[in-house]
């Protein structure tokens, strides 16, 4: 073999040695950016490789995917995924439910949390009416009883304060569990109680639930005719708000309490679980003029998953895909458990076929998410679900198992990794961010 045979060789040889450093180095850029969590599916044992610690993954993302319809479970189980408002917490304390398993009377739970691929966890500190004259006191013991349940499923969730935490539990592949008050008899006539909630965690206070209080008038009470908005301690409670660092959440507020907070805030807005009044008729839906408002301060709406909040017309007494078809759904599961993109597909194609014509549906949700892009941008909409709050959710999305089929359904509509990202979390994590740091 001469020398220029051999040359050739080696020149070969480093080709292709190029071309494979080449692609791997591609593969890993479209790795997962969720840390160590490749997609997040629990079954996954893959690591990111990653090591560009000066971008922010969590909020920056690098995306992974020019065609989301065909790549949607590699999109959902990247993507950061939020919900705002989940009342497991009352289950769990008034009807004995599972905090951790698959409870028959629940649509959450840490099992079907992971599942569905939850990184952040809102739990709403709701306050039942025969505890509104101890409401204070009902809210500190709700707070105790989320910090023995951390303790004891420490390896599965952990109570985040602030940004800086999210990004730290996440990254360890554990869901951020926050806190919302739902309703501001909890601050009783107290300002200094909304420091004391914020040191415990509470990230956002309902001003109102159903009833008016001292702050201002709900939304349904002004929907019965009572007149007012925010009172003078009510705007104090917002100006104080404002200077902890807390977001204010106008869920549940009469529309003239609404305007009151705009007027009055300085910083962003959410609503954690309301939908698009043009859509449907509910006074607990926000106008036009409100989603435009909340935009134009740079904060965000939840979208609920409460089918009469979705649907005018829906009907009280439904039941959702899970409790007719159960024992298809099983089956379904125990046939593809092992192939979780497959179970999926499945899923979908079973719930595209059962789910009646008459039945509220993921399709009549994005319809809300639709309108609002329209309306203001896609940059104002996140996920509220209301959870485990009584609710009846659409028929083919039952619980929280199924937030993958949110994003199948989003993909197919037309939506782009970019605004499927927003959606999901990354509108919230701006306003977070914004507001509590």
């Amino acid at each position: 073999m001469n020398i220029r045979k051999i040359n050739i060789i080696w020149i070969v040889i480093i080709f292709i040695a190029l071309a494979l450093t080449l692609y791997f180095i591609t593969k890993t850029a479209t790795c997962s950016q969720k840390y160590n969590n490749s997609y997040k599916d629990k079954t996954s044992t893959g690591k990111d490789t990653i090591q560009d610690t000066t971008r922010d993954y969590l909020i920056n993302p690098i995306l992974i995917t020019t065609d989301p319809e065909k790549e949607w479970y590699e999109l959902h189980f990247d993507a950061v995924l939020i919900d705002a408002h989940n009342d497991l917490l009352y289950k769990v304390r008034h009807e004995n439910c599972d905090f951790y398993s698959k409870d028959s009377k629940t649509q959450t739970g840490i099992q079907r949390l992971e599942e569905g691929g939850i990184d952040i966890q809102f739990l709403a500190l709701y306050i039942p009416p025969k505890h509104f004259n101890r409401s204070k006191a009902y809210v500190l013991e709700q707070i105790d009883l989320l910090n023995n349940l951390e303790k004891k499923y420490q390896n599965s969730i952990e109570v985040a304060f602030n940004y800086s935490d999210i990004k730290r539990i996440t990254q360890a592949g554990k869901i951020a569990i926050m806190m919302g008050i739902e309703g501001g008899t909890a601050i009783e006539d107290n300002l200094d109680n909304i420091d004391l909630f914020f040191e415990k965690g509470v990230r956002y206070i309902g001003l109102t639930w159903n009833n008016s209080n001292k702050i201002g008038v709900s939304a349904k009470d002004e929907a019965n005719g009572k007149k007012g908005g925010l009172t003078k301690f009510g705007k104090e409670v917002v100006r104080r708000m404002n200077k902890v660092g807390m977001l204010i959440d106008v869920s549940h507020l009469g529309e003239q309490s609404f305007w009151d907070v705009i007027e009055t805030t300085q910083d962003p807005i959410i609503a954690s679980h309301s939908n698009c009044y043009t859509l449907c008729q509910h006074y607990r839906n926000l106008t036009d003029k409100q989603i435009k408002a909340v935009a134009n301060k740079n904060g965000i709406i939840m979208i609920n998953f409460l089918d009469w909040f979705i649907v005018s017309d829906a009907a009280k007494d439904s039941k959702n895909a899970n409790e007719i078809y159960k024992k298809e759904i099983t089956e379904i599961y125990n046939s593809y458990k092992n192939d979780k993109i497959k179970y999926y597909e499945e899923l979908a194609k079973f719930l595209e076929e059962a789910t009646p014509a008459n039945e509220v549906s993921i399709d009549d949700l994005i319809d809300h998410i639709d309108y609002i892009k329209q309306l203001v941008g896609i940059d104002y909409i996140g996920i509220g679900t209301d959870f485990d709050g009584g609710i009846n959710p659409p028929f083919d999305l039952y619980d929280a198992t199924c937030f993958p089929l949110l994003t199948k359904k989003l993909a197919e509509r037309g939506y782009t990794e970019t605004e499927i990202r927003k959606i999901l979390g990354l509108n919230f994590l701006r306003v977070f961010k914004e507001v509590c740091g």
